[in-house]
């Protein structure tokens, strides 16, 4: 390999693919991840990840240079910044800190507030050894069809006995450093800018109003898929676009571990993996050109039949996220969807200003500087490369597509999808100012790097640099431990298989120690594409105590109903019928457990 560093990228994103599918598959065959499960997963990926390292040792990368090089000062720069910056806030993921009545649980990102309590409660959940495939911790009528391949990575040192703090750190930075490796093979510092820089428009609004366009804020710390969709992705486009080009020769044993990881790849994210795997045909049949689409399925289909038959699980895979296709509902045709719907070309206009300005300015100053030198500097015959142009134009036809397709309910969720075409758009251009700076060294291209950098993601930055300072002042309560201790104490003695009817808080105390709810946070089960509403009509009615309680309390499937501090506020009744009906079974302080058997 050309580089330690993406050697250690490809290994981790080997590791935790292998060790994820190790222990999906041997949860579902002996009933549930145990620690010994956990252990065999984690030995065995071990041993994976180094074969699949070692099988990619002569390829050839698909990177300008195409030659061993140093890294540069602007890629040094980058990767300094974002580590540390991932450092303080993987580190601020979810300490303890002192207060007046026994301190709280708190998080440094104020949106991670709703999205930390549902990975925790996944994680703990799937640790506990409950039956796979799972119920959905959050709606507990169906089978938990959320991509919860990160949440049970984790659940696997959960497993072993690894505080939860912990692991979410050290998986967190070192997620953090493979994707920026692999962004660096990608694209030097343009790509690895892309998405760790952006930000939008700093200056016009403010730090703090716009910390949600910071791809790093908004999606890096919260949405815990993207940590390992972007490492698997990267590699997928890295080594097969190449090699189904036609470019390079992986060997056999290469083309099946690609070909593992792309069939799991839904598992982790399966949006990530719809957008990637329609880019990566897009641009192979680019490469080949449309006369020869013939050429590219035998190479597809016929030489390279693990890759073909990756596509059958992953296709099971999406089937099961989507229960079975229904919900595509959700997928819609809306032209701007995050535009304004008012105020007309202008709005538009500012919008696009706001949010993309900087960025693409610079990203149509630099193709017309590349315009310029390709038209006036001829490059020797031996190393003339394909017209970075017409890339460019699949790219701008991807991204510009995606602005119309809304593929999640939440309109925020679809830039999961954007950041694919963003990302590739200035890789594209930045393997093209490495190729141009190795065949003709010069003080200008390292120069325009700089610029262009700081031109097109000074926002970005700036939003970043701000994110972690002061963090005891900025941090979040999520949970206090005068709230977790007398839920703790009840919960004892309680199964972990129950099922309970409490309140809908995204921070309910059962969040945090992995317990199933018939009803969670509306919030996540809207954005999961999940019908919720006649399930809360029941919670209501069974909560409340009114006439056909034990009916709708048949109908959520409880075993159990927990009566805290929330379901009092909530349903304000201070004696619902059920209370005098079903035996109580665990109390601490105003923390109750009743357990449901109809009636006595």
């Amino acid at each position: 390999m050309k580089g330690r560093s993406l050697s250690l990228a490809l290994f981790f994103t080997a590791h935790a693919v292998s060790a994820t599918a190790a222990a999906f598959l041997l949860s579902w065959i002996f009933g549930g991840l145990s620690p010994t499960i956990a252990g065999v997963s984690l030995v065995y990926s071990f041993f994976r990840a180094k074969r699949f390292v070692r099988s990619l040792k002569n390829t050839l990368e698909w990177r300008a240079p195409e030659a061993e090089r140093n890294w540069s000062a602007p890629e040094l720069a980058i990767s300094i910044f974002v580590l540390f910056a991932a450092w303080k806030h993987f580190a601020w993921m979810m300490p303890v800190m002192p207060g007046a009545n026994g301190g709280a649980i708190t998080t440094l990102s104020a949106t991670n507030f709703g999205d930390l309590p549902l990975h925790i409660n996944f994680i703990r959940f799937l640790s506990s050894g409950v039956d796979f495939i799972p119920l959905n911790p959050i709606f507990s009528s169906e089978p938990l069809r959320y991509p919860f391949g990160p949440d049970l990575y984790n659940a696997i040192w959960e497993c072993l006995g690894f505080t939860t703090s912990g692991h979410l750190f050290v998986v967190g930075l070192a997620a953090t450093f493979a994707t920026l490796a692999l962004l660096r093979e990608l694209g030097g510092a343009w790509g690895m800018a892309a998405f760790f820089l952006a930000g939008g428009s700093a200056v016009a609004e403010g730090a703090q109003a716009v910390d949600w366009k910071s791809f790093f804020l908004a999606i890096w710390v919260t949405q815990r898929g993207m940590l390992f969709a972007l490492p698997i992705g990267l590699t997928l486009l890295l080594y097969l676009r190449p090699h189904l080009s036609g470019d390079v020769r992986l060997s056999r044993r290469a083309v099946r571990g690609l070909g593992r990881m792309w069939a799991v790849f839904p598992l982790f994210h399966a949006h990530s993996f719809v957008v990637v795997s329609l880019l990566l045909f897009a641009l192979i049949w680019r490469d080949f050109g449309l006369l020869r689409t013939r050429d590219f399925f035998k190479r597809f289909f016929t030489q390279n039949r693990a890759l073909a038959w990756a596509l059958i699980p992953a296709s099971l895979l999406i089937h099961h996220t989507s229960a079975g296709f229904t919900k595509a509902s959700v997928v819609r045709w809306r032209l701007g969807w995050l535009s304004p719907e008012e105020g007309g070309l202008a709005a538009v206009g500012a919008w696009f200003l706001t949010n993309f300005g900087a960025a693409l300015g610079t990203l149509v100053a630099l193709g017309f500087v590349l315009i310029l030198v390709e038209k006036y500097w001829s490059e020797p015959a031996s190393e003339k490369g394909r017209s970075i142009f017409s890339e460019v134009g699949v790219l701008v036809l991807f991204f510009a597509f995606f602005l119309c397709l809304m593929l999640a309910p939440w309109e925020w969720d679809n830039i999961k999808v954007l950041i694919w075409p963003w990302i590739l758009v200035f890789s594209v251009l930045g393997r093209r100012f490495l190729r141009l700076y190795r065949l003709k060294p010069h003080s200008f291209w390292p120069l325009v790097t700089w610029l262009g950098v700081i031109s097109a993601f000074s926002g970005g930055t700036l939003v970043l640099a701000q994110s972690w300072n002061r963090p005891q002042d900025k941090s979040v309560t999520i949970w206090t431990l005068e709230q977790l201790a007398p839920c703790e104490e009840v919960l004892v003695r309680i199964s972990r298989h129950a099922v309970f009817a409490a309140a809908t808080s995204p921070n309910h105390v059962l969040s945090y120690f992995g317990r199933a709810r018939a009803l969670g946070y509306p919030g996540h089960l809207w954005s999961h594409a999940i019908d919720y509403r006649t399930s809360e009509e029941n919670l209501d009615r069974l909560m409340a105590g009114t006439e056909g309680w034990v009916e709708a309390a048949k109908k959520l499937k409880i075993t159990h109903i927990y009566w805290g501090p929330e379901e009092r506020l909530r349903w304000n009744t201070a004696t619902p019928e059920w209370r005098a009906k079903l035996p109580l079974v665990a109390k601490s302080g105003d923390h109750e457990v009743y357990e449901f058997k109809e009636t006595r």
